[in-house]
């Protein structure tokens, strides 16, 4: 087994979307032979705040059967304290500033800097690690990357969960944030510098971060893990139509057609469809704006974020799940697309990206696009249909297709990834 260190901020049992890539690598690697050794701090349980105290706050080495973690201790920044309280976010800002300024020279200026002192000691005691990942976010664990990189023969790959500065819907609206942005545009590109090559999640995400940083990219896609009970799949008891959003709402996506279309058919038949939205903010202005679209209507519920058993039993006992595009996000797969496909419930994607959903959701099988809100309506009307007549609105989905898109076979593409990176000189 060749050994591959993974720096990564976020890992089980924290309760993050980004732990859940890591943690598949640190899984599923062996099966292309590799040894994985990961660096992340500790975690309460189900932890979903970052700035939570952690009651078991120590060094912990953990031997798993087929990879191992340390486990080292959450300090606490004095930014992180600030970012509670809104009459410092002022000040936040400048202690952000001042943390991307001084990293830039010296590592112990990030609050994890122990990962840093850490990676040194395995790397020392295991020489035959050739390779180090550091998968971002927080972005900062590049300048690690980039240090260790200077001090030991490795081969050194900055994984990116999404862009960084590279992000056109980055919005910089002070001249504070200004500075922020144009210094964390030069970070990245020094800390990657001397980077071998970068991974993210999708060819297009990819292709923007390549002609930001200048270095050759390749696609390892989030993915899903398979439920262990798939066959025994929750068939709703709920008279009405149930269905069911997830996760954060932005400023450029478009409810307007499938919201229209669930009040049209409403109107003619009181409460024949109900919709959820999980984990909408209501005081951003995304979910402002969906408030004064839907009017007080009571068939339509809006959910602050919900613990992930109650998140998933909810999903889980929906008919439908519904998508919509994500206008200024090209070539990216939102992470909710591969839990509503673990779920076997169908997808309504309305409107459509035109990209990678779209294809996704027709290679896979599973589930309806509609373009306009004409189209959404006459979709929803046929799953009413269906559902009186007590016929099922699930799909034949290919099987074998999707299994393409499991966290398990993408770790088999970042070993192939590996392997080549590691037989150049």
């Amino acid at each position: 087994m060749k050994k591959v260190l993974i720096l990564s901020y976020f890992f089980p049992p924290a309760n993050f979307v980004g732990s859940e890539r890591t943690a598949a690598w640190a899984k599923h690697l062996h099966k292309s032979g590799y040894h994985p050794i990961v660096i992340t701090r500790q975690w309460n349980d189900g932890q979903t705040n970052v700035l939570d105290q952690v009651k078991n706050n120590v060094v912990e080495h953990e031997l798993k059967d087929n990879y191992e973690i340390y486990r080292l201790p959450y300090r606490r920044s004095l930014r992180d304290r600030c970012s509670t309280k809104t009459s410092l976010r002022l000040f936040q800002k400048a202690l952000t500033f001042w943390e991307l300024l001084w990293s830039n020279y010296f590592i112990k200026a990030l609050p994890y800097s122990n990962f840093y002192k850490q990676a040194r000691k395995v790397l020392k005691e295991n020489p035959e690690i050739k390779i180090v990942l550091a998968s971002g976010r927080p972005f900062q664990q590049f300048s690690i990357g980039h240090q260790l990189k200077k001090e030991f023969d490795i081969k050194w790959i900055p994984d990116y969960r999404d862009e960084w500065a590279s992000h056109k819907g980055i919005q910089a609206n002070s001249v504070l944030d200004k500075f922020i942005l144009n210094l964390e545009r030069k970070s990245e590109k020094k800390w990657t510098s001397n980077a071998d090559l970068f991974l993210s999640v999708s060819d297009q995400v990819v292709e923007n971060i390549s002609k930001h940083i200048d270095k050759k990219g390749f696609s390892v896609l989030n993915g899903y893990s398979p439920r262990v009970n798939s066959e025994n799949q929750i068939v709703s008891s709920e008279e009405n139509l149930h269905i069911v959003y997830s996760g954060t709402l932005y400023s450029y996506q478009n409810l307007d057609p499938f919201i229209d279309a669930v009040k049209q058919i409403n109107s003619r038949n009181s409460s024949s469809i109900k919709v959820s939205f999980i984990g909408v903010n209501s005081s951003d202005l995304p979910g402002q704006r969906l408030l004064k679209k839907l009017k007080n209507d009571p068939n339509f519920l809006i959910i602050s974020r919900m613990p992930k058993p109650a998140h998933d039993e909810l999903l889980n006992t929906a008919h439908v799940l519904f998508l919509t595009s994500y206008e200024q996000n090209k070539g990216w797969y939102p992470v909710k697309l591969f839990d509503y496909y673990n779920t076997e419930k169908p997808i309504l994607l309305c409107p459509s990206d035109e990209d990678v959903i779209e294809q996704f959701i027709k290679s896979t099988n599973t589930g309806y696009i509609a373009a306009t809100s004409e189209e959404c309506k006459k979709i929803l009307e046929s799953f009413i249909e269906k559902k009186n007549k007590g016929q099922s609105i699930q799909m034949d989905r290919n099987i074998k297709e999707g299994k393409k898109y499991s966290r398990e076979y993408q770790t088999g593409v970042l070993g192939k990834i590996l392997d080549a990176t590691s037989n150049k000189n």
